[in-house]
């Protein structure tokens, strides 16, 4: 999803993008999806078909870039502008659970480059109901770029590189969730991405976030290791997610227990 509206093409023009490029690329990028989607194999096979279409289509990475940098320009003009009523003001941003997916969409989410207008950073690291979605992810790129790519071994190169160490494998996963060595790694993960800043890390800790039937149900077990990984990964605090009218009072009590342990409450 982008937008193609006047503004952003007076913004891209100034920048030396040509707009009109970047709109083609993106159609013949959906022809692309579509046709994978349906089991047409290109020649040269799903990735190198993708590359292929970004090198002749250069403007696709650049309009994908076009579109990050304006939000981050949002934020931080959010940010001035909270700061100019009311400095002693907390402002901080949401960063999507995506980021515990596509590695492409995490090369997005600079943390050290967000820092100068973020107070906080609420980095999404929802333990439990990551299980089924990471495996909607991977059904996702498995049917369009990574189509050749077995789905066990598709996962398996995503936790390689996104440095996730032993979790379930696709079958299991939406039914076991991730365990809190994740929690850990990807607080430890930003605290690095932080590093030399003033920024504080809150990471959101799954409670009773909604999965489907018969997928990954939060425990109190589950919530307090969740809840003691995210501090030993250097997080400053945790936000409590999704909402309250969701949460069963037994993961709410879970996640005191976890703070009392750690001299936290």
């Amino acid at each position: 999803m982008t937008c193609f509206c006047e503004y952003c093409y007076a913004k891209a023009r100034k920048q030396g993008i040509n707009p009109n490029r970047a709109r083609q690329g993106f159609l013949e990028l959906e022809k692309f999806v579509l046709a994978a989607r349906k089991g047409t194999r290109p020649v040269d096979g799903y990735y190198v078909q993708l590359w292929r279409l970004m090198l002749r289509y250069p403007e696709l990475l650049a309009w994908e870039t076009l579109w990050t940098s304006s939000l981050r320009e949002v934020q931080k003009a959010i940010y001035d502008r909270v700061k100019s009523v009311n400095s002693k003001l907390g402002v901080g941003w949401h960063i999507w659970h995506n980021n515990s997916f596509n590695p492409i969409y995490r090369a997005e989410q600079d943390l050290a480059e967000m820092a100068p207008y973020s107070d906080f950073l609420k980095v999404v690291i929802y333990q439990n109901c990551a299980g089924e979605r990471m495996v909607d992810y991977i059904d996702s790129v498995g049917t369009s770029y990574f189509a050749d790519v077995p789905r066990q071994e598709l996962l398996d190169f995503h936790y390689r590189v996104l440095d996730y160490g032993s979790e379930k494998d696709l079958k299991t996963l939406p039914a076991a969730g991730y365990s809190s060595d994740y929690v850990y790694r990807e607080t430890r993960r930003a605290r690095e991405g932080l590093a030399g800043t003033q920024t504080k890390l809150w990471p959101g800790i799954d409670v009773d976030i909604p999965t489907a039937k018969g997928n990954a149900r939060c425990t109190p077990a589950g919530t307090k290791g969740a809840v003691t990984a995210a501090f030993r990964g250097g997080a400053d605090g945790i936000i409590v997610s999704r909402k309250y009218s969701e949460m069963k009072l037994e993961n709410l009590r879970a996640v005191g227990e976890g703070l009392k342990e750690l001299n936290l409450a």
